[in-house]
């Protein structure tokens, strides 16, 4: 391909006005999908062919714009847009009764929806911090993890019930009294400390908020039943702790982190803009020294004057 070709196709797709136009495909494709969830025929169908060659398009424009294979491969976008189309073009007939793989071959359209992610710098920048974040992000992460851990075999230790099979009469009787305040001990609810994930799952509701009171408050009447062993006092504090501990100390940390890795994205990118446009006035300062130059190499040489001979110098 020809050198003036392709910085054509460069200008092309850094354009702003072809973004908006790979936005306005790609939300056209989104409204689609919804309505498809709804009802399925031939329209729908062609439309998805028409989006999908729409995106084949676009993706050949923005391999044909590199320079050269490294170029368009380096960029995990093109990576991640490619799979999204070679996925479009498998029909649903080649996987056959492989209910998985049809599911797959679905969720990997509707990820078209996250090709928006591309189309703006801003939401580039934003997501770039994400994945930056989640570096940061893992001891903070093992941190939570471990006060989680701690505090859900706490609470089984404090708050779970004793076995159906081993309670006496007088529990039996406290136990459907308590049934008729909590959904739970039940077949479609555990009680929220009966094991490990049941615990961990608790603790994570009261983290987000979740009814947290709600337990509390079913716990303080199992302890006034008898069912379990510890006063309300208990319970009271060992729920407000997790929840501050969790909610305004632990999540905050999350969130400071990424506050912090946008704050230090947006300044590499200023430094970065600055960068470019330093380089790009030294380049044009030199295009125009260099264009002096050749301007003063060109111009024609000045015609050497007559020397005056002595008798044109003598006075008469």
């Amino acid at each position: 391909m020809r050198e003036s070709t392709r910085e054509t196709l460069r200008r092309i797709v850094i354009n702003r006005r072809f973004e908006y136009w790979a936005m306005l495909v790609i939300l056209a494709n989104s409204v689609v999908i919804g309505i498809e969830t709804y009802t399925s025929n031939h329209i729908i169908h062609v439309l998805n062919y028409v989006f999908l060659l729409a995106f084949t398009l676009e993706l050949g424009l923005r391999f044909l714009a590199c320079y050269n294979l490294h170029e368009f491969v380096s960029n995990r976008w093109n990576l991640f847009d490619l799979v999204i189309v070679v996925a479009g073009y498998i029909p649903p007939s080649m996987v056959g009764d492989q209910f998985a793989m049809l599911v797959i071959l679905r969720v990997l359209r509707v990820f078209r929806v996250l090709r928006l992610l591309r189309t703006m710098e801003e939401l580039r920048l934003i997501v770039s911090v994400l994945l930056r974040s989640l570096k940061t992000l893992t001891y903070n992460l093992v941190v939570m993890a471990i006060f989680l851990y701690v505090f859900a075999i706490v609470g089984i230790y404090l708050f779970r019930l004793p076995a159906v099979a081993q309670m006496s009469p007088e529990q039996l009787a406290a136990l459907e009294q308590l049934r008729e305040i909590a959904p739970w001990p039940s077949f479609e609810q555990e009680e929220p400390y009966a094991n490990l994930s049941e615990a961990i799952f608790t603790l994570v509701r009261c983290m987000s908020g979740d009814g947290w009171s709600d337990i509390r408050y079913q716990l303080c009447a199992a302890a006034r039943l008898g069912l379990i062993q510890v006063p309300e006092t208990i319970v009271t504090l060992f729920h407000i702790l997790w929840y501050i501990l969790a909610a305004f100390l632990l999540i905050n940390v999350i969130i400071g982190a990424v506050i912090s890795n946008f704050e230090s994205a947006m300044r590499e990118r200023h430094e970065l803009k600055e960068r470019h446009q330093r380089e790009a006035a030294l380049q044009a300062q030199a295009n125009a020294a260099q264009s002096a130059l050749l301007a003063a190499e060109a111009a024609p040489a000045p015609e050497p004057r007559p020397e005056r001979t002595s008798t044109e110098t003598e006075p008469k």
